[in-house]
């Protein structure tokens, strides 16, 4: 189960951009029009062969820069939630958007990028450790199940046989 698609990666951002990142071929053949049609699996009638391969070839990095980011967002919220996660938070469909497009800008990314990535990377942490909650979906309201079981931490023994002095 993956948290985001392509077409909703290319709907959050703007899809020229996205396709402005997975065709670098001299002449850029794959449009942002080009790019939601091939993610949506819509009629490919109106453009030519090349054009429709190289924007599948497109979508293939993209779905492997969606599973990178659900990968990284499994590694973190394993600890806490049972994957898969069902049904998916809104905030985990943004994060994993946000993962994924840090991903496709390999070694171009902006600063902007750059600090939502640490951003995301940040807050992945504070929900393994348990002090966010993944919340519940917006749509039903029920909660991810969470695999976190009680956990009892003591700052040692206070008193014992050993420093009683005698006394037992």
């Amino acid at each position: 189960m993956t948290y985001a698609t392509a077409t909703a990666l290319l709907t959050r951002f703007d899809a020229a951009e996205i396709a402005q990142r997975v065709d670098r071929g001299v002449p850029r053949l794959v449009t942002s029009q080009l790019m939601t049609d091939v993610a949506a699996a819509a009629d490919l009638s109106a453009y030519t062969a090349a054009e429709v391969a190289r924007a599948q070839a497109g979508l293939l990095v993209i779905n492997r820069a969606l599973q990178d980011a659900d990968d990284t967002i499994n590694g973190y919220i394993s600890a806490r939630y049972t994957l898969p996660v069902n049904p998916v938070p809104a905030v985990l469909q943004r994060v994993a958007c946000e993962l994924a497009r840090f991903y496709l800008y390999d070694d171009q990314v902006t600063d902007l990028i750059k600090d939502r990535h640490a951003s995301n990377i940040k807050w992945l942490g504070e929900v393994s450790k348990g002090t966010v909650s993944l919340g519940a979906d917006a749509a039903t309201g029920v909660q991810p199940v969470s695999s976190a079981g009680a956990e009892l931490v003591t700052g040692g023994k206070v008193w014992g046989r050993e420093s009683s002095t005698g006394f037992i």
